[in-house]
């Protein structure tokens, strides 16, 4: 039987024990994952994983109360979605989708039945502009906050009205703008705004670490772009040191770490290279990815190690007295080795187990063995018997001839006259 005395030894000598710290750690994996602060653990995404925002809500104060009647209406535009000339694509620029929106007292009455056309309220007008702009991409909702801060009481924020952005998935852009209001009642403190546009963030930089590949070892990962479904991708030593021509599994680089996301990922749309030092620019090329806001995005996520979780410590170096912001990680640490512990002295368990059947097996081929030899040795005494006792009766008749003959020696000579 093969044991493997690496899954049972506390301590070796060249380190790679149970309570030690596990040579094959990968770190960072070059920057795709980074440590949490708190206990030493690895994320399953990076940090520098980004993702769009939506515009901001167009806000304003109710100025109520506003009375509709027969003719009377107020009138504005949304625009949603348009491309932000700032935003690092090349012209021409969509102009975005524009609705014209028109509250009358129809609108009021569906809204508010009992109201007799009268809007006393903000949270009235803010029901009455939701009606007036389903359809649009954008919806009209009021505020509340948390008193006091942290608690679970909601607060109104009273007579705040914000005209906020649903967006049209159809289009590459994320915009929102109100334009061209009039009204003959008054506007309720609704006005033109200022176009405001969701931030494309479509790139982001790892902070390189060179890392090792060892053997068995295998890193899965998923990549995903914007509000794709992510992608998942492998390696090992084999591939590593077959991508880049080494026979140690060594990423040392930036270029090398480049060179093996570009050889797993291998998108036309993503642009991956080392920007100098220790920096990896992953983002995609705006030409083709023309998304902003919410719907732009870029990241790595589910960051796997097989082997994972290993102890990042020596127990020998734990010392709670000097080192008491590490408390956490020296937890973690400990569940780690509990349970490498508890699984080497299972391995034991079953290899005294096998060793013991083993034994017993052994034992009783032997005593059958014994048993079998013993039947054999008893088979051939017998035939040795049974010839022996032939052997003798041929000895007595022989004696016996000789007896008569010695005895009637002339009789004997006559029969050869």
């Amino acid at each position: 039987m093969d044991i493997d005395l690496a899954q049972v030894a506390l301590f070796n000598s060249t380190g790679g024990g149970l309570l030690q710290a596990d040579p094959r750690d990968l770190g960072t994996i070059g920057g795709l994952r980074f440590p949490f602060v708190s206990d030493g653990s690895m994320s399953n995404h990076t940090a520098g994983n980004t993702s769009g925002s939506m515009p901001r809500a167009v806000d304003f104060m109710f100025n109520g109360p506003l009375a509709f009647g027969v003719g009377d209406e107020i009138s504005f535009y949304v625009t949603i979605d348009a491309d932000n000339p700032a935003d690092p694509i090349s012209p021409p620029y969509h102009p975005g989708e524009t609705k014209h929106i028109v509250i009358n007292r129809a609108t009021v009455d569906a809204v508010l039945p009992s109201a007799n056309g009268v809007i006393s309220t903000y949270k009235e007008y803010a029901a009455v502009l939701s009606r007036g702009l389903s359809g649009s991409g954008a919806t009209a909702m009021t505020y509340f906050t948390y008193d006091p801060p942290g608690s679970k009481n909601k607060v109104d924020v009273p007579d705040q009205i914000g005209i906020a952005y649903l967006g049209n998935s159809s289009l590459d852009g994320s915009s929102l703008q109100i334009t061209g209001v009039t009204s003959t009642v008054g506007s309720g403190g609704l006005a033109n705004s200022a176009i405001e546009y969701g931030p494309r963030r479509s790139s982001m930089t790892l902070n390189f670490e060179p890392f090792r590949v060892y053997e068995e070892v295998v890193v899965n990962f998923s990549f995903r772009v914007g509000r794709e479904s992510s992608v998942s991708y492998s390696f090992d030593k084999d591939y590593v040191n077959s991508l880049l021509g080494v026979d140690d599994g060594l990423i040392a680089t930036s270029d090398d770490m480049a060179t093996l996301l570009n050889s797993l990922i291998a998108r036309p749309d993503i642009i991956i290279e080392a920007t100098g030092g220790n920096a990896i620019s992953v983002r995609t090329d705006p030409s083709i990815d023309r998304k902003s806001g919410q719907k732009s995005g870029i990241g790595f996520w589910g960051i796997n190690v097989n082997i994972e979780p290993i102890p990042k410590l020596n127990f020998l170096e734990i010392d709670i007295e000097q080192n008491p912001q590490k408390v956490a990680e020296y937890i973690r640490y400990i569940d780690v080795v509990s349970a490498k512990i508890t699984s080497g002295a299972a391995m034991l368990g079953a290899l005294q187990q096998r060793i013991d059947m083993q034994s017993e097996f052994a034992d009783r081929l032997m005593s059958s063995i014994s048993k079998g030899v013993g039947r054999l040795v008893d088979a051939d005494l017998d035939e040795s018997s049974t010839r022996l006792k032939a052997l003798q009766a041929q000895e007595q008749l022989a004696m016996q001839s000789l007896q008569i003959a010695n005895a009637n020696a002339e009789i004997v000579m006559q029969l050869f006259s």
